[in-house]
């Protein structure tokens, strides 16, 4: 991800957007001002956008990046720029392959999972894994990876590039306003 932050590059602009708001603001709120934003990011000339929740102290608090993206994704798509950009998430929360097929299900082009790899880190340093770091966040990523082609492969999609957006997953218990919204 570093490496994209700080690409230099003719025809790619990055934008980082946070997915963190005041822990006494509304949520709702907070996704129409993210739009908000991408919106004004895409006029600017950006065509990376990385969603972030790195930020989190006692005042602010991380967006579920499902529904942030999931909300952006659809917000994209009914102004007709979603093929204008790709999404990258830099995230704490996914740590098991059904929360990456989401994320990925939903629209994202790429996630940094930066909470696992520094709970690997932290392992390491405690002694509870025996494995050089690089190796073990290599051997994790590969896990998730397997997993998700796993997932899509028993749905019968043969490639990640067809699963990206797909929205082949059902949310249930919701309000049917909000999965319109947000999920649709």
């Amino acid at each position: 991800l570093l490496k994209i932050k700080s690409m230099k590059a003719d025809g790619f602009q990055i934008a980082e957007i946070p997915i963190i708001y005041y822990k006494n603001s509304s949520l709702e709120k907070a996704i129409d001002y993210l739009f908000i934003e991408v919106d004004r990011a895409i006029r600017e000339g950006a065509n990376i956008l990385i969603l972030s929740d790195r930020g989190v102290d006692e005042y602010h608090v991380a967006m579920p990046s499902l529904l942030a993206l999931s909300g952006l994704q659809q917000h994209l798509v009914r102004t007709k720029k979603r093929t204008s950009v790709a999404i990258i998430l830099e995230t704490g929360e996914p740590r098991e392959v059904h929360h990456f097929a989401t994320l990925l299900g939903y629209g994202a082009c790429a996630i940094n999972p930066y909470l696992a790899h520094e709970s690997i880190r932290q392992l390491i340093d405690t002694d509870m894994l025996q494995k050089d770091y690089y190796a073990a966040v290599d051997d994790y990523n590969h896990a998730v990876l397997s997993g998700i082609v796993k997932v899509a492969s028993k749905m019968g999609i043969s490639t990640i590039q067809s699963y990206q957006g797909a929205k082949i997953f059902e949310a249930i218990g919701l309000k049917e306003a909000f999965i319109d919204k947000y999920f649709t």
